[in-house]
C-alpha cells in the first residue's frame, strides 16, 4: 500500500477498477441467482482472472477482489455456505495470479466486504447482529490471510449491517475503505440505498468506528455530484466516487443506456474537481471506462 499511500499524500489520483460482476455477465458468465457472481469463481475462474489482467492493463492502481458476493449471508441462500473459505480464498488467488502475470508496476489488491444481500427476505440470511458481526469478522480475516492489501465495504445501505462490517474489518489492521451506496426517496432526498437513513446520517453513525477514506459507490452517475457534496460534509478523510449504470434485476445487470467511456470520463472530472482523490467504477462500467479516466487524469507513471 506504499506507493498509494505516497500518492494520496502527494495529492495524485488514484485509480481503482471498474465492476467485477457486471463485467462477467457481459462476457457470458451466468450469474447465481441468490449469490450473483460468486459462483464465478467455481465455474469460470479463467475469466475472473482475465478481467482483473483488463483492468490492470488499463492502468489501474488498485484491483478489487470478486468477493463482494462471498459473504456467508449471500452463500446461504444460494447453498453454497460449504464452500465459503474456499471461494474467499480463490477469488483473493485468482486477483493475485492476474497481478503476477499482467501487472509491471505496483498495483494493490482489495478484499471486498457487502453488508448487503440478494435475498427476498433478509432476516431468513442475516443471523443474529452478535452472529452477523462474527460472520463479516470471518471473512475480513480470511482475506486479509489469503493475502489482500485493504478491505473495501461496499454498499453500505444501512447503518446496521454496515457499522458491523466496518468494525470487523478494522480489527484486522489493514487500512479500511468505506463504500456508501445512495438513491433518492420519493421526495428527491438522497438516502442510503436502503431508504431507511440519509446518506448524512449513515456516514455520521459509521465514521467514528473506522476507516481512512469513504466513497460514493453503486450510485447512479446522475445522483453522484450531489451525494459527494453531502459526503464531504460529514467525512474528514480520504473521498472517492465510483458510480454504476445500467439497471440491476437479479440476477442480471441490464445494460441498455450505459454511460460511454467518454461521458463516464466528464462526469469523473466534476468529481475529481470537487475533491475525489480515488475514483473507479462500479456495476456497469468496465475496462473501456477505466482506460479513460486513466487517459484523461493519469499521467505515466514512474516506478522505482
Amino acid at each position: 500500500m506504499k506507493f498509494i499511500e505516497d500518492k494520496l499524500q502527494h495529492k495524485q489520483l488514484v485509480l481503482l477498477d471498474g465492476a467485477t460482476g457486471t463485467e462477467l455477465e457481459k462476457r457470458g458468465v451466468p450469474m447465481n441467482s441468490k449469490a450473483w457472481s460468486a459462483e464465478a469463481i467455481l465455474s469460470h475462474p479463467h475469466i475472473v482472472q482475465a478481467v482483473h489482467e483488463d483492468y490492470i492493463n488499463a492502468g489501474v492502481d488498485i484491483i478489487t477482489v470478486n468477493s463482494f458476493s462471498t459473504a456467508r449471508h449471500m452463500l446461504l441462500p444460494a447453498g453454497l455456505m460449504g464452500q465459503f473459505r474456499h471461494l474467499n480464498r480463490e477469488a483473493v488467488k485468482l486477483a493475485v495470479q492476474a497481478r503476477e502475470k499482467a501487472a509491471t508496476g505496483p498495483v494493490a489488491i482489495a478484499g471486498s466486504i457487502a453488508p448487503t444481500t440478494f435475498c427476498g427476505d433478509p432476516t431468513k440470511c442475516y443471523p443474529p447482529l452478535d452472529e452477523a458481526l462474527s460472520w463479516y469478522a470471518e471473512q475480513a480475516e480470511l482475506l486479509a490471510a489469503s493475502g489482500v492489501d485493504l478491505l473495501l465495504i461496499e454498499m453500505i445501505e444501512d447503518i446496521e449491517q454496515g457499522s458491523l462490517a466496518v468494525q470487523a474489518a478494522c480489527t484486522t489492521g489493514l487500512p479500511v475503505w468505506l463504500g456508501f451506496s445512495c438513491r433518492r426517496n420519493d421526495t428527491g432526498d438522497i438516502m442510503l440505498w436502503g431508504r431507511e437513513q440519509t446518506l448524512t446520517e449513515g456516514v455520521e453513525a459509521i465514521a467514528g468506528i473506522g476507516g481512512s477514506a469513504a466513497f460514493i459507490m453503486h450510485t447512479e452517475v446522475a445522483d453522484s455530484a450531489e451525494a459527494f457534496s453531502l459526503l464531504k460534509t460529514c467525512w474528514q478523510g480520504t473521498l472517492g466516487v465510483y458510480a454504476h449504470s445500467g439497471r440491476f434485476v437479479m440476477p442480471n445487470w441490464e445494460f441498455n443506456g450505459i454511460i460511454s467511456p467518454e461521458e463516464y470520463a466528464v462526469a469523473a472530472g466534476r468529481w475529481i474537481k470537487m475533491g475525489a482523490q480515488i475514483i473507479g467504477g462500479c456495476c456497469g462500467i468496465g475496462p473501456a471506462h477505466i482506460r479513460e479516466l486513466k487517459k484523461q487524469y493519469c499521467p505515466a507513471r514512474s516506478f522505482s
